[in-house]
């Protein structure tokens, strides 16, 4: 499959697109039980991909120049929220109906993408962005790579949009495909507020303790999965 920017892309092991190929075809005909187990822990690997990828690698390009405690702290927390993906996306197997898997599978085979972003070809887990968040991260990130960036808010401001924006391929559209009932809807609801909310405050706690002088290097590690 292909993708033409500006999309998102995150680097994923190279075993999960395998897998979920093997997943998707079998999901055409028959969906076990054991298919719903797999497809709920190849989710969460994504998932803790996608944040590894983008954000701790962020932090840790930050932490080779500038190590703090407000560095170790957002450590914490992404470890806090891809611990609460683990554990309610196995919370909600037991609310799946099998025969409601199928199109989320094919909802999640479609994202996946072999691209050659970094020099050779591999394994993404690509979705689109709309054409005001890709102006927005082409505008913010030239400014970080000039150097006329005197403050790094507009960029956690954009980071936050792209958060909003990736939550709908990746989370809402799932659980709507998946058509849970009342009770598991609002608990979910309530998940995603706060990851969203953990997400809002380790950035924004971020900004004002980065260095101007990395700025450059923050923009060349956001050019990695923010393809525009």
């Amino acid at each position: 499959m292909t993708i033409a920017p500006p999309f998102f892309a995150s680097a994923l092991q190279a075993r999960i697109p395998l897998e979920l190929e093997v997943l998707y075809q079998s999901s055409r005909t028959e969906v076990t039980d054991a298919d719903k187990l797999l497809g709920i822990e190849l989710l969460i690997e994504a998932y803790c991909d996608l944040i590894d990828t983008c954000f701790v690698g962020l932090i840790n390009e930050i932490q080779r120049h500038h190590d703090s405690k407000d560095l170790n702290e957002a450590h914490r927390i992404l470890d806090e929220i891809k611990e609460k993906a683990r554990h309610y996306l196995r919370w909600i197997a037991a609310f799946i109906a099998k025969d409601r898997l199928p199109p989320v599978i094919k909802h999640f085979y479609q994202l996946m993408h072999q691209l050659d972003i970094n020099g050779s070809k591999q394994p993404f887990m690509a979705f689109n962005l709309t054409p005001s968040l890709a102006k927005e991260i082409r505008q913010v990130v030239a400014t970080l790579e000039d150097g006329s960036a005197t403050d790094f808010n507009d960029a956690i401001e954009m980071l936050i949009r792209v958060i909003d924006e990736a939550l709908i391929p990746l989370v809402i559209e799932p659980r709507n495909l998946m058509k849970f009932n009342f009770i598991v809807n609002k608990t979910l609801d309530g998940v995603i507020a706060l990851v969203r909310a953990l997400f809002k405050r380790m950035l924004r706690k971020l900004a004002p303790k980065l260095p101007q002088q990395l700025y450059p290097q923050i923009a060349a590690h956001l050019k990695t999965f923010l393809i525009v």
